[in-house]
């Protein structure tokens, strides 16, 4: 698939996000999301707590720990 410029920020902006969590929380950054799911978060770009359980790699403890931050990188 074609990646966008566009995407590309979105990725680097979510791929800060998880780094600054992952460094709160002390452990690698793989932990919170690898980047797989950092990808299929660019191209699902879910707007809703529901959207996000339907992306690879997110299960409800990370939708609900992780998820409004994610949400909120994603709908600005």
């Amino acid at each position: 698939a074609d990646v966008t410029d566009a995407d590309r920020a979105l990725f680097a902006a979510l791929r800060a996000e998880r780094r600054t969590l992952a460094e709160a929380e002390g452990v690698p950054p793989y932990v919170v999301f690898p980047d797989r799911t950092l990808w299929e978060l660019v191209a699902a770009k879910p707007q809703t707590p529901e959207q996000l359980l339907a992306v690879n790699g997110i299960g409800p403890v990370k939708a609900e720990k992780y998820g409004a931050r994610f949400l909120e990188l994603l709908n600005s």
